[in-house]
C-alpha cells in the first residue's frame, strides 16, 4: 500500500552529512505514526553525488542529486515534482530533528481534520504583525546597520519580490518559516508549486510568498500544534543556538560602539 505522505529532505553536499545522518537515524527509531516514503534532494549532488550509508537501507530512500540552485525550497520543489502522486508532502531541512512519535501522522491528522488548513509548519514568523511594525521593531532590535552593504532595506526587498511575482503582500507579514512545511499535492498544483529564488533574501521572500499564495486561495496557515517545534525541531532554533546568536549580536553591538566595523564573509547569511 502506497504511503499518503512523501517526506522530502533537502541537503547541500558542501556541508557535513552529520545532521542529515542524525535525522535519518531518528527516522529509523522514532515512530512516524503513519507510513511514509522518503526522498533526499541533494543540492550540488550533480557534481558530488550523495549515497546514503547501508545503515539507512531500511528507509528505502530515493536520492535526487541535482544542481545547486534554489536553496532548500528549490530542493523541495524539485523533490515533490519528481515524486508525484502522493496526497501530501512533509518538507524538512536536514538540520531538523525528531522530538516525538507521530511526527508524520499528526500532520496528516491536523490537515485531514481541520477544514480549510492549507499549510502547516512548526514555527510562525511575524504573527499578525504589520509590515510597518516589523520594519520598525527589527531596526530597533538589530540596529540601523543590520543590513549594511545592501542597497535596499530587506523588508522593502521582500515586498517588492512578492509584487514582481504577482502576489499581494497583504497588510501583515505572517508566514510559516521554511524549516518544516506540510501541505497537500492538490494545493501545490493549485498555486503552481513552491516559489523559489536565487539568494538568501529571495529565499526569505519565498517563504513569505508561499503563505500568501495559499491564503489567497482561501486556505489557512498554522503551526501543527499550539507550541512551536512540538513534533520536529530545528538546530538553528534551539535554546542553545538562540543564546549563541544573542551573544554574537551583543558583542557586535559592543564592537560597533567602539568604532569597529564588521566585515561580512562571502556567502554568509543570517537564519530567519
Amino acid at each position: 500500500m502506497k504511503a499518503k505522505t512523501c517526506v522530502v529532505v533537502s541537503h547541500w553536499v558542501a556541508r557535513s552529512t552529520t545532521n542529515l545522518h542524525r535525522l535519518l537515524r531518528q527516522m529509523t527509531r522514532v515512530e512516524a505514526g503513519s507510513p511514509f516514503d522518503l526522498i533526499i534532494v541533494c543540492n550540488g549532488g550533480d557534481e558530488n553525488p550523495y549515497t546514503p550509508p547501508p545503515a539507512f537501507d531500511r528507509l528505502c530512500a530515493r536520492v535526487l542529486n541535482r544542481e545547486n540552485t534554489g536553496l532548500n525550497i528549490g530542493a523541495w520543489e524539485h523533490g515533490w515534482r519528481a515524486a508525484g502522486g502522493y496526497e501530501a508532502y512533509l518538507f524538512l531541512q536536514d538540520e531538523c530533528f525528531l522530538k516525538k512519535p507521530g511526527w508524520v501522522s499528526e500532520f496528516e491528522f491536523r490537515m485531514g481534520s481541520d477544514p480549510g488548513i492549507g499549510l502547516l509548519g512548526e514555527s510562525i514568523m511575524w504573527d499578525r504583525m504589520s509590515w510597518s511594525y516589523i520594519r520598525t521593531a527589527t531596526d530597533r532590535d538589530l540596529g540601523s546597520g543590520w543590513f549594511e552593504g545592501e542597497s535596499v532595506h530587506p523588508l522593502d526587498a521582500y515586498q517588492a519580490f512578492l509584487l514582481r511575482r504577482g502576489i499581494d503582500p497583504g497588510p501583515v507579514g505572517t508566514h510559516l518559516q521554511s524549516l518544516i512545511w506540510f501541505t497537500r499535492e492538490e494545493i501545490l498544483r493549485e498555486i503552481g508549486g513552491l516559489p523559489t529564488g536565487v539568494s538568501y533574501r529571495e529565499a526569505v521572500a519565498c517563504e513569505i510568498a508561499l503563505s500568501r499564495l495559499i491564503e489567497s486561495r482561501g486556505y489557512r496557515i498554522s503551526k501543527v500544534k499550539d507550541r512551536p517545534f512540538e513534533l520536529i525541531g530545528h538546530r538553528q532554533w534551539t535554546a542553545t543556538d538562540r543564546f549563541k546568536r544573542d551573544t554574537r549580536r551583543r558583542v557586535a553591538f559592543f564592537l560597533k560602539g567602539l568604532g569597529f566595523r564588521r566585515r561580512r564573509r562571502i556567502g554568509e547569511t543570517t537564519a530567519t
